[in-house]
């Protein structure tokens, strides 16, 4: 009994050594810090599976190559990543134009068999098996696209603030239910010490990214307001 207690200690510990150079490998890979944390939550078991790339409109044939370009390096880099971290993915669409837009996309898991079910979820619009996949509480995932979801931002602006102080705003990427909804940020809450646990640097970047980027959008919104 004390031998079969020293392997599940020592496999657990090797479990968690794995984990641990893999989130430093993501930490300092060259991606968008927004992937950088879903691939984190997705190897802290926090979801089963996420999507991940970038997308943009062309505004005309030197910003097409210029997307192509840099959008190329970041899918080559997290390809990379993935393959040495061991992580199962599906491309789902390759650099390329389409629509006026350049972009791509992959599917991450941690296990093999949840990229069937992504799959098969994608090819029947099955929402409610993506959401969950994606770590989203059911609840969320039962109101998704319904009048019983909420945002935040535009119907609860006082809590939205206070979640922004928090550094909460790189893990509120979902629609709270009404009825659940301070349950719901409670897990979101835990994706946010799951990372400032495990890369208290990405954490900071996040933050300071999201912010950057509210602040951005908060001038654009007053000079149209103002044009209007």
């Amino acid at each position: 009994m004390e031998k079969f207690n020293n392997r599940i200690e020592e496999n657990n510990g090797q479990e968690n050594e794995k984990i641990k150079e893999s989130i430093e490998k993501i930490e300092n890979a060259l991606l968008p810090v927004d992937q950088k944390i879903d691939l984190m939550l997705l190897m802290l078991d926090r979801k089963s599976a996420t999507f991940l790339g970038d997308l943009d409109g062309v505004e005309s044939e030197e910003h097409k190559q210029k997307l192509i370009k840099e959008f190329t390096e970041e899918f080559n880099t997290l390809i990379v990543l993935l393959k040495d971290i061991d992580l199962p993915y599906e491309i789902i669409r390759e650099v390329e134009n389409r629509d006026d837009t350049i972009g791509f996309s992959i599917v991450v898991t941690k296990e093999v068999e949840n990229l069937t079910k992504i799959e098969r979820a994608v090819r029947e619009n099955d929402d409610r098996t993506m959401g969950l996949l994606f770590g989203y509480p059911k609840t969320a995932v039962e109101t998704y696209n319904t009048q019983d979801a909420i945002d935040l931002e535009t119907e609860f602006p006082d809590e939205f603030a206070i979640l922004r102080k928090e550094g909460m705003v790189p893990f509120l990427g979902f629609a709270p239910s009404k009825s659940h909804w301070k349950e719901e940020l409670e897990w979101a809450r835990d994706n946010k010490k799951s990372i400032e646990q495990h890369s208290p640097n990405t954490l900071k970047l996040g933050i300071k990214e999201s912010e950057e980027y509210m602040d951005a959008f908060a001038r654009e919104r007053s000079l149209h307001s103002e044009k209007e």
